[in-house]
């Protein structure tokens, strides 16, 4: 890792999520998210304001020359961020005829919104999302994860519609320092990001023992990503008894479970397994990619239909 130099970008999973909503970004375009919970915090919007009281973020994006987007075509947005988990999005367009963003004044802002904040504000927010005049801006608010997957799905969405996704290129980085756990809110309890087998950075293996700094554990885990799909996904794993044996109570396993399902792997170990891991490439997505095809069927020599059965072989 150290004497080698990689062909493809690294992308920590922390700013790519930040900058991009999702963990296989699509780096042909740019549309980057910006947090804008600050500037929101001392507005008069009530959206914004109660979204950071209960812990949560206010981030958006600038699209380039969508300010002409008419009510139904925001409308339409509106619904297809609420169908990725958003409970609604903020548009405001910024008017071509303005020279520059410290020119605008409240005649160059149409927003549904606009009675509840400033000149003043929308120029703080317009220069944060790095907007231009003709832009429209975009901006989601509520619980980070559920702000970061719809604006992450409405970027895709939007940086396909403008074109700005040139289909000949191909954009590729590894996606590294994925978190260990991920909390499970409905069930009130601790998951694998990967999977339980995953070995956590080293640096990161006495944190197994807080437990309020979990969430603080990043894995030895890694992605191929390529124009917004994943191509491959690995991991280095597990080797250490101890360690795999803390993880599994972490996920909430049993002594009695913890023997039962896992207690060959766990005498394995002490015999002295050496460090090792991998990677799984998908194929048949990078095909799909390079031959421009919508869906991984359209290259896998025999798909299965919808039932799961194989027409050649019955």
């Amino acid at each position: 890792e150290k004497s080698m130099s990689h062909p493809f970008p690294r992308l920590d999973y922390d700013d790519a999520m930040d900058r991009f909503g999702t963990d296989k970004p699509d780096l042909r375009f740019g549309l980057e998210l910006g947090d804008i919970s600050d500037i929101a915090l001392t507005t008069q919007f009530k959206v914004f304001t109660s979204a950071i009281e209960n812990d949560g973020v206010i981030k958006g994006f600038s699209s380039p020359g969508c300010a002409n987007y008419s009510r139904r075509q925001q409308d339409e947005l509106v619904e297809y961020v609420k169908s990725n988990g958003a409970s609604g999005l903020v548009t405001i367009a910024l008017s071509e005829d303005a020279p520059d963003i410290a020119s605008l004044t409240m005649d160059d802002v149409r927003s549904s919104a606009l009675r509840f904040l400033t000149i003043e504000e929308i120029k703080l927010i317009a220069t944060r999302l790095s907007a231009s005049p003709g832009d429209m801006l975009f901006i989601v608010a509520g619980p980070q994860n559920q702000v970061l997957n719809s604006l992450g799905q409405l970027r895709s969405l939007m940086g396909n519609r403008l074109g700005l996704a040139n289909p000949d290129i191909l954009a590729f980085a590894f996606v590294v320092n994925f978190p260990l756990f991920n909390w499970d809110s409905n069930q009130q309890k601790w998951d694998s990001s990967h999977h339980p087998f995953t070995m956590p950075k080293d640096e990161h293996i006495g944190l197994l023992e807080m437990k309020d700094r979990l969430a603080e554990i990043k894995s030895n885990a890694y992605d191929l990503v390529c124009n917004g799909s994943e191509l491959a996904s690995g991991s280095i794993r597990i080797h250490n008894s101890k360690i795999q044996e803390k993880i599994f109570e972490i996920l909430g396993y049993s002594a009695t479970e913890i023997e039962e399902r896992f207690g060959h792997l766990l005498r394995a170990f002490e015999f002295g397994a050496p460090p090792h891991g991998g990677i799984a490439p998908g194929i048949d997505r990078f095909v799909a990619i390079l031959a421009g095809a919508t869906s991984i069927r359209d290259v896998i020599a025999f798909p299965k239909v919808q039932s799961g059965a194989d027409l050649l072989f019955g």
